[in-house]
């Protein structure tokens, strides 16, 4: 038994009564709240959990979540967030001012990539932690404790989309006690002050939940084991699984192909332009109207785009293919998938299509489905990955952010682009919106110009829903996120 299915706590889960709202959360029996859990349904699993501190409508609205209050204080120029009284965690603590600090700065404390330096990298102070090992209230100048209830954030520069940061699950309240010392991986499981708390978690996948405030089901037991009764949603949707088909109303996620600029192949931009224009979108995205064609790195919500090309040409990418340094075109060459539909029929018919693709064009690979997300920092083998980057974003700078410095998505970002980083501090330091379309419209062109990344389709998310069960699944205008608490399921008989 591996050291983390050791430290969790097994339990025997009770006998499941009609008000329970069952959820398929389709991780192969693993625990459904690692970091390794695609992405989709880990965030359906946090967010009853852990809340919002802040909740975003599709307007883009802001409201009140697990913070009282939230307003830019321009004479001090600092955001005042205010916690909502008499608020606990789940473990029965009271939640204070200093667990507002932890949760919004723990990320910083660990060596492992994370995305918390896209969205917070622009506190003021936040140098003074970068590396440290444990948290003490305090240690950043620009995240102040004003009372029990009380913090202020200062950034080095200004940000007209810092609250809407605030809205993401993985940014909430946790008890740093839950915690192992990375502040990331939890000691048994998640542990938060959302609407619903863990009752019990068992070794086989299944994590059983019960409501403790709000609307919703009395309990929801997300599932990634099929040893449950039948599931009333499944957020992996399949079409073979029989249920009502539902489907967001905006692309959740960009799937693309993002290179290894560790590999020494991978990191010629010539080689990249090739891949470019190798690939059939429109082919790609036939048949179904989940995908949509991509053709640069923003989802077509997004401002800041450019105007779209189709660049498709075979006979020039075989050209240009023959010409990359290193690349033996006799090879065949292995390239990992996640989280991208790998093993469905009609959703994951794209892999097959674009093997085909690269093939005309020279290029011989095998795609296989990978369970890590990301590239390790040391592979330099791997030529490139198939990712589904999540585009629920509220500001679309904190995307190109996700390339840089300590992000996951590092090891797809090409080292030292002085133009690049040049181009990426003016879209982050804009002071008006309409000079931060400007600058990220120049940067959108930058990335498309040098190939940084090849985009294949925009993807709405896509739910299963049993009718026999679920009188319906309410408002859900959480973009990624499927929200469980509002599933209205139908009157026992």
């Amino acid at each position: 038994m591996s050291s983390l299915l050791a430290s969790q706590i097994a339990f025997a889960t009770p006998s499941l009564s009609s008000d329970t709202l069952v959820v398929n959360v389709g991780s192969d029996g693993r625990a459904p709240f690692l970091k390794t859990t695609p992405v989709q349904s880990l965030y359906a699993v946090l967010t009853p959990i852990l809340g919002q501190l802040i909740y975003s409508s599709n307007a883009y609205d802001l409201e009140p979540g697990l913070l009282k209050s939230f307003l830019w204080d321009h004479e001090k120029k600092v955001y005042v967030l205010k916690l909502r009284d008499n608020l606990t965690f789940h473990n029965g603590r009271k939640v204070t001012a200093q667990d507002l600090e932890f949760s919004i700065l723990r990320g910083f404390f660990t060596s492992k990539a994370n995305w918390f330096e896209a969205f917070f990298g622009n506190i003021e102070g936040i140098e003074a932690i970068r590396g440290k090992k444990l948290f003490k209230s305090g240690m950043v100048t620009g995240v102040k404790v004003v009372d029990a209830a009380t913090v202020t954030i200062k950034l080095k520069k200004p940000n007209p989309s810092f609250l809407h940061s605030l809205t993401r699950t993985y940014y909430s309240l946790v008890p740093i006690e839950e915690l192992k010392s990375d502040y990331e991986t939890w000691k048994r499981y998640p542990v938060g002050a959302g609407p619903y708390k863990v009752l019990n978690y068992e070794l086989s996948g299944k994590l059983l939940l019960k409501k403790m405030y709000g609307d919703g089901p009395a309990e929801v037991l997300f599932s990634s084991s099929k040893k449950v009764r039948p599931s009333d949603v499944d957020v992996s949707y399949s079409e073979s699984s029989g249920k009502t088909l539902v489907m967001s109303d905006k692309a959740t996620s960009v799937t693309g192909i993002y290179f290894n600029y560790r590999n020494s192949i991978a990191s010629q931009e010539i080689f990249r332009q090739a891949i470019d224009l190798a690939v059939d979108r429109s082919l790609l995205a036939k048949g179904t109207d989940v995908y949509k064609p991509a053709f640069q790195f923003l989802a077509s919500h997004f401002w800041g785009r450019i105007p779209e090309l189709n660049n498709h040409n075979p006979a020039e990418a075989r050209k240009l293919l023959a010409k990359v340094h290193g690349l033996d075109l006799s090879k065949t060459y292995k390239i990992p998938v996640f989280n991208s539909f790998f093993d469905d029929p009609k959703l994951g018919k794209y892999i097959s299509l674009l093997n085909k693709q690269l093939s005309e064009a020279g290029l011989k690979v095998e795609f296989f489905d990978s369970k890590d997300k990301f590239l390790s920092p040391s592979d330099s083998d791997t030529l490139f990955k198939i990712i589904s980057l999540g585009a629920d974003v509220t500001d679309p700078v904190v995307l190109f952010g996700l390339m840089r410095g300590k992000s996951p998505l590092a090891p797809h970002y090409p080292p030292k682009d002085a133009e690049y980083e040049n181009l990426y501090t003016i879209a982050e330091s804009a002071t008006s919106l309409d000079a931060k379309v400007l600058a990220l419209k120049s940067l959108s062109q930058y990335v498309y110009d040098h190939h940084f990344v090849v985009p294949l389709f925009e993807r709405r998310s896509l739910f299963g829903i049993n009718p026999q069960r679920v009188k319906d699944v309410g408002k859900q205008d959480g973009g990624l996120v499927f929200l469980v608490n509002r599933v209205n399921l139908k009157r026992s008989q």
